[in-house]
């Protein structure tokens, strides 16, 4: 912003046309409920990162679950209405392994297999970094948590195509992810800039495990009249990402072809290509800001954002 020059927050809001696809999108169709946009320290009056996605009667899926999301819930919607948020729950998605993103997860899960106990339902997929499973794995020797994990290096655009590209084929023999990553290494390759492995070519998906649960998933998006839900690597901590929600297109009552809404969620991460990229398009992008605009030192060490970055 120049010195001579005024800044205009939100200057779109001003506009009498809606981008062409919100067409006929009501409240009533889609909600975004910030549960939680503080950093990792406790806050009286900003609870830590938690975005619940409302879609109503196809049920509704959450982006991070720090700890507190349930009595989030609860503030929002009342003790009844969080418990029919969570039993709707068709998704959680996680972004990095950070305590403040994801430790109120087990609560979450535990509740929801209680409130099914007694209904036929399918164990909630998780989708997460792979250090995540660890602590799930972990956690499940005490209770069981009734759900089903996917890596979230799986759900990127290049191993959907894959998924895609193979998913009439039969696939149990299909190659194995490579075997440093086997043993347990981070996501991204020594020596480089937190550069994917798996955004270089020839990296193979292990088909035969993860196949089956990416199917589910697309079930499951379909079933909710979302097109798909797309992880990529962002820059913060080792396997951090960032997220795409992209709904499916419609067709109005003249036979016109309305695309769908697009939500990004940046979780943590300091401005990188790769966020850029994704968010190209995109109906609404949520990106975090955890420091002040004075407080440049701690970007470079915690490596989050700055409000007037993104600005």
């Amino acid at each position: 912003m120049q010195a001579n020059k005024v800044m205009i927050e939100d200057p779109w809001l001003h506009e009498t046309a809606l981008p062409s696809c919100l067409e006929g999108v009501t409240r009533e169709d889609v909600e975004i409920v910030l549960l939680g946009t503080g950093s990792s320290q406790p806050s009286k009056y900003r609870n830590v990162s938690s975005i619940f996605v409302n879609l109503f009667s196809k049920g509704s899926i959450l982006l991070d679950c720090g700890e507190g999301t349930l009595g989030q819930l609860k503030r929002r919607f009342g003790i009844e209405g969080a418990d029919e948020a969570v039993k709707d729950l068709r998704c959680i998605w996680i972004s990095h392994i950070h305590a403040d993103h994801h430790t109120g997860l087990a609560r979450i899960l535990a509740l929801r297999r209680d409130l099914l106990n007694e209904t036929p339902h399918e164990p909630l997929i998780v989708v997460g970094p792979r250090q995540l499973k660890r602590f799930l794995d972990a956690y499940q020797k005490l209770e069981d948590l009734d759900m089903q994990f996917l890596d979230c290096r799986h759900t990127t655009e290049a191993s959907l195509k894959t998924f895609e590209s193979n998913e009439d084929k039969d696939v149990s023999e299909s190659a194995c992810v490579p075997s440093d990553q086997k043993n347990g290494s981070t996501l991204f390759a020594k020596g480089s800039r937190m550069e994917s492995y798996w955004k270089r070519p020839g990296s193979p998906v292990d088909s035969a495990a993860v196949f089956p649960l990416l199917k589910t998933l697309k079930e499951i998006l379909r079933d909710a009249g979302l097109e798909a839900l797309i992880s990529f690597p962002v820059i913060h901590c080792p396997q951090a990402y960032g997220a795409v929600l992209k709904a499916a297109d419609r067709t109005n009552s003249t036979g016109k072809k309305i695309p769908g809404w697009k939500i990004v969620y940046s979780g943590d991460t300091r401005p990188c290509p790769e966020l850029v990229e994704a968010s190209r398009g995109a109906t609404v992008l949520i990106h975090e800001a955890t420091f002040e605009d004075g407080m440049v030192e701690e970007v470079f060490i915690y490596l989050s954002s700055l409000a007037l970055l993104l600005i």
